[in-house]
C-alpha cells in the first residue's frame, strides 16, 4: 500500500528540528494546543500537493521558526539565514501509476547511503543574490523577497505535481468558516474522482455553455463598440462545484452534518482512489452518536488507505487504538505503539476514560474513585494554599486499579504521574 513512511521538518512554524515516523495505516496526532499537530498535515501539503507554490513571498516570515530567525537576528550572517526544510520519505509499490524510478535515489539531506522514495521540499535565501544584500542581511534584515522555493524527488529531478505519488484529500473540520476548506474539499474530490481526459472536457464543456448562455441574452450593447461579456477567467467549473444529498447541498446541512458526510465520502472514496486520507479534529460539531457513527466509518474504510488524523477526543483516540498515537512534542514525536495489547483493548472497550487528559496534562494524579476525587482539591487548597488547578495539576478518576493501565501510558508518553490509593484495610499498606 503506497503511505508516508516519515517526515522531517526542519524550520517550519514552531518545530525546529522533528522527525516523525508514520503508520502504515492510521495515525492519531495527539499534543497541547500549539503544538504542532496542524502543521505536521500542512508540511504534507505543502511537499505533496505544492502547497505555496505561488505565494507573496513575505508570506514565508510566517511560515519560518521563530528560534531560527531569533539565532540569526543574534549573528546576522548569509549563512545563518533561516530557512524550511521538509523532507517525506514514501513506501511505493511498483504500480503502472507511479513513476517509482522518478522518486527513488539517495536523499543527500539524509546523509543516508540506502536508495529510498521521496520528495525534498526547500525554502532557501537566493544565493544568487548574495554580493548585493551582504550588507542589509548583516544589519539584521531577512530578504524574504529573494527566497526561492524548490521541490525535488530523492532521484534528483524537479518534482512535477502531475506526478504526485500519493493521491491525497484534506478535510478541516475544526474552522468555523468552511467556505475555503469546503472549496478545496470539493476539488480534491472531483481531482481524485474522474480522469484527466474527463476532467478537461467537463471544464471545457462548462466554460463554453455559459458563454453560449450569455450570448443568447442578447442584452444591448454600451454603445461605442462596448458591450458585456463573460470573463474566462472566472468561468472555472472547480469553483462552484459542491456535493449534494437528497437535492440538499452539504454545505446547508448543519456543521456537524456536514463534517459526518464529508469524512464519510472521503473515506468511502479512500477504497480505490485515495492513498492518504488528511483529517482536522473530526469530533467537533459532532454529537456523541454521530462521533460513533463516524469512529464506525473510519474502522471499516482504513484497509485500503493511510488516515493521518488530529484530535481532542478521548473517544476517537482510545477507540482508534492508542497504539496508533503519535504524542507531539516540542521536538520529538513520540509513538504509543509499544503499549501491551491488554491495555489498549481496556481502553478500546472503557465507557468512559481520561487518556487524553493523561496525555494533555503537565502533571496528573491518579485517584481509585470519585471520593477521592472530590476530596483531594479540597485537601490540597487546604495544605497547600493554592487550588490544583492554579498548579497545573489534573486528577484522573481510574474507576477502580485501572490506574496500573494509566502508568503503563504515562510511562510510553514519558509523563510523571503520581498515584492515590487507598489501602483496602491492609494496615501494611500504605
Amino acid at each position: 500500500m503506497n503511505h508516508i513512511k516519515r517526515m522531517h521538518i526542519k524550520g517550519l512554524k514552531k518545530f525546529k528540528d522533528i522527525d516523525i515516523e508514520f503508520n502504515e495505516k492510521i495515525n492519531i496526532l495527539v499534543g497541547e494546543n500549539e503544538s504542532g499537530k496542524s502543521t505536521i498535515l500542512e508540511a504534507i501539503n505543502i511537499v505533496l500537493n505544492q502547497q505555496y507554490r505561488s505565494i507573496d513571498k513575505y508570506i514565508l516570515k510566517d511560515l519560518m521558526n521563530i528560534n531560527s530567525m531569533k539565532d540569526f537576528h543574534k549573528n546576522p550572517q548569509v549563512n545563518n539565514l533561516p530557512s524550511i526544510t521538509i523532507e517525506i520519505e514514501l513506501e511505493l509499490d511498483n504500480q503502472a501509476n507511479v513513476d517509482t524510478i522518478y522518486f527513488r535515489g539517495i536523499n543527500d539531506k539524509d546523509k543516508g547511503q540506502f536508495e529510498k522514495f521521496g520528495i525534498l521540499f526547500e525554502c532557501e535565501f537566493d544565493k544568487e543574490f548574495e554580493d548585493e544584500l551582504r550588507s542589509e542581511i548583516e544589519d539584521g534584515v531577512i530578504p524574504f523577497e529573494y527566497y526561492k522555493l524548490t521541490w525535488s524527488t530523492f532521484q534528483g529531478s524537479s518534482y512535477n505535481i502531475m506526478k504526485k505519488p500519493l493521491r491525497t484529500i484534506s478535510i478541516d473540520n475544526s474552522i468555523a468558516d468552511s467556505n475555503s476548506s469546503f472549496n478545496y474539499f470539493n476539488k480534491s474530490l472531483f481531482d481524485n474522482k474522474y480522469s484527466s481526459s474527463d476532467k478537461m472536457k467537463a471544464r471545457n464543456s462548462f466554460r463554453n455553455e455559459v458563454d453560449l448562455i450569455f450570448n443568447a441574452l442578447n442584452l444591448e450593447g454600451l454603445g461605442n463598440n462596448r458591450q458585456f461579456g463573460i470573463n474566462s477567467k472566472k468561468t472555472i467549473l472547480d469553483n462552484v462545484l459542491t456535493v449534494y444529498e437528497e437535492s440538499i447541498s452539504l454545505e446547508n446541512k448543519g456543521k456537524g452534518m456536514e463534517n459526518l458526510i464529508k469524512t464519510e465520502i472521503a473515506l468511502n472514496k479512500s477504497k480505490n482512489k485515495l492513498d492518504v486520507v488528511l483529517l482536522e479534529e473530526p469530533e467537533n460539531h459532532l454529537c456523541h452518536s454521530n462521533l460513533l457513527k463516524m469512529l464506525d466509518e473510519i474502522k471499516k474504510n482504513t484497509n485500503e488507505a493511510q488516515l493521518i488524523l488530529t484530535t481532542h477526543s478521548n473517544m476517537i483516540a482510545s477507540r482508534l487504538d492508542l497504539r496508533n498515537i503519535l504524542w507531539i512534542g516540542s521536538d520529538e514525536a513520540i509513538s504509543l505503539n509499544k503499549i501491551d495489547q491488554e491495555d489498549a483493548i481496556f481502553f478500546e472497550k472503557a465507557d468512559q476514560n481520561g487518556i487524553l487528559n493523561l496525555l494533555l496534562s503537565k502533571k496528573v494524579i491518579l485517584v481509585e474513585g470519585p471520593t477521592e476525587y472530590m476530596l483531594l482539591p479540597i485537601m490540597y487548597e487546604k495544605i497547600i494554599g493554592k487550588s490544583m488547578e492554579e498548579d497545573f495539576i489534573t486528577i484522573i478518576s481510574c474507576n477502580g486499579i485501572a490506574y496500573k493501565r494509566y502508568l503503563a501510558i504515562a510511562e510510553s508518553a514519558k509523563k510523571k504521574v503520581a498515584v492515590i490509593t487507598d489501602n483496602d484495610g491492609k494496615q501494611n499498606v500504605i
